[in-house]
């Protein structure tokens, strides 16, 4: 047995920095998808109406009941996003526009039935889409 340690060649040292980075790009889908799916999850539960706790009270309790929905919606929407661009990435395709308005409009559509939560979802998926555009790598 020799004294000395093989020193790795660059071949090695590049495959385990790879390897290294596609298993946190894969836990990083696999803990996004989850959130994002549970904060879609709540926002049916609120914005479909099986949840009412907040309903027909003051104008407090109103305010608190659209910033629950908005939130959720907006929460879900930016992890999926996440979820699915490291997926997209993973996988080496581009992150194509298709998913970007199919997940736009699975968001606007949970909140049809409140026009203020409505509002304020538009605003806000506006905001994070303009938000992801201005970050991206050239």
């Amino acid at each position: 047995m020799p004294k000395f340690k093989k020193e790795l060649n660059k071949y090695s040292v590049l495959k385990k920095t790879r390897d290294f980075s596609e298993q946190f790009a894969f836990k990083s889908v696999i803990i996004s998808t989850i959130l994002g799916g549970a904060f879609l999850f709540v926002s049916f539960l609120f914005n479909v109406g099986i949840i009412t706790v907040f309903m027909n009270r003051d104008a407090f309790w109103d305010m608190i009941n659209i910033v629950i929905k908005t939130s959720s919606i907006l929460l879900g929407f930016f992890y999926m996003m996440i979820s699915v661009g490291n997926y997209q990435n993973l996988t080496g395709k581009p992150f194509d526009w298709k998913m970007i308005i199919l997940l736009f409009g699975l968001s606007l559509a949970q909140s049809f039935r409140n026009l203020m939560v409505f509002l304020f979802t538009l605003i806000g998926l506006v905001v994070i889409l303009l938000y992801f555009f201005l970050v991206q790598e050239s």
